[in-house]
């Protein structure tokens, strides 16, 4: 897996990474939001009320996109579709979320990407040092502000899935997985996350947004664009796959896709299953991320949805552990901060 250390302004951070990632973000962007795929008046509107709708809610959001566009060469309206593709027209809900409250590591949180086999090359390590915020690290697609998983300096991680959600907010909104790398850099643990996910409007595409923190703290958020709702950790596990159980946001689901509702309440359901065995282990977490199953499994492998990449986060040890490939064929090898450099001694 490819990697980059970012570290400054909004803009500068932008900019180092599409230097570093030129090549995978000109390609990203012909994959995900080809020109041909959207009428261009449709194209225009909506990139016009995300742009300024950012300038609002997010600003740095706006100046770190310049950065990569700048520092890949790609145009800037290019960049700001492939991270407003989920606005340009809804792709799939996908990705799978689990907490395990273990004697030896305290919380641990599993996320899974569910994507196209063919965007795992798109998936990049990045190392953040911005110049507000915490210091995080984590994983995203190449030339994007997201966040798929990641850990901060603090001991806050996030992961989080789709919600094929019915309700929007274009008037106010940004696009959700914009918001995602936000909801870990600033705040200081759970509470916070979920305060900010709450207050942050939301354009269209709705996530169940989980964070654990060093304190052993664990959630869920059920965010669509007009309401939220929360799960919390009870005394062993947590989990969420791609419906809603919350009351005031159930309403709002989407269940047209009976296939795909059968596949998101299977994985729940088997979740269900394997966090009952206690007590819970690192190891157990692993297994569980490359659990196969009858119909339905963990660690998926189509017809259209792959677990093409799996993340193991531990709040309390500022640490992630990745499979870079399907977790059962693949082993999680761990990534953590890089120490601060010393500064250097003064002369005699």
């Amino acid at each position: 897996m490819r990697k980059v250390a970012l570290s400054g302004t909004p803009y500068a951070m932008g900019r180092q990474q599409g230097e570093a990632f030129a090549d995978l973000v000109a390609a990203a962007v012909q994959m995900v939001v080809p020109t041909e795929r959207y009428p261009e008046p449709h194209r225009t509107r909506v990139l016009t009320q995300v742009e300024r709708n950012l300038d609002a809610v997010f600003p740095e959001a706006l100046a770190e996109l310049h950065g990569i566009a700048d520092g890949a060469g790609v145009p800037f309206a290019d960049v700001l579709a492939y991270n407003s593709c989920q606005e340009l027209g809804r792709t799939p809900p996908n990705c799978t979320n689990f907490v395990l409250v273990t004697p030896d590591h305290g919380v641990v949180h599993y996320k899974s990407n569910d994507v196209n086999p063919d965007a795992l090359r798109f998936h990049v390590y990045l190392e953040g040092r911005p110049d507000s915020g915490h210091d995080f690290i984590g994983v995203t697609w190449a030339g994007t502000v997201w966040m798929n998983a990641g850990v901060n300096a603090a001991g806050l991680t996030y992961g989080g899935g789709s919600l094929p959600n019915s309700d929007d907010d274009w008037e106010r909104g940004i696009p959700a997985n914009i918001a995602l790398r936000y909801f870990l850099q600033y705040p200081d643990d759970v509470a916070g996350a979920l305060a900010l996910a709450e207050r942050t409007p939301i354009m269209c595409h709705g996530h169940n947004l989980v964070f654990t923190d060093a304190a052993g703290n664990a959630a869920v958020m059920e965010r669509t664009a007009t309401v939220a709702g929360v799960r919390s950790l009870d005394d062993h596990a947590l989990w969420a796959s791609n419906h809603c159980l919350v009351d005031r946001v159930r309403p709002y689901l989407r269940t047209d896709n009976e296939a795909f509702m059968a596949n998101s309440r299977g994985r729940y359901d088997l979740l269900q299953e394997l966090t009952a065995v206690r007590p819970h282990s690192l190891e157990q977490a692993m297994a569980i991320a490359r659990a196969h199953a009858d119909p339905i499994s963990i660690c998926q492998h189509g017809p259209t949805m792959h677990s093409v990449i799996g993340y193991i986060m531990i709040p309390a040890e500022r640490r992630m552990l990745i499979a870079y490939g399907q977790p059962c064929e693949n082993e999680f090898k761990e990534y953590t901060f890089t120490p601060a450099a010393s500064p250097a001694a003064a002369p005699a």
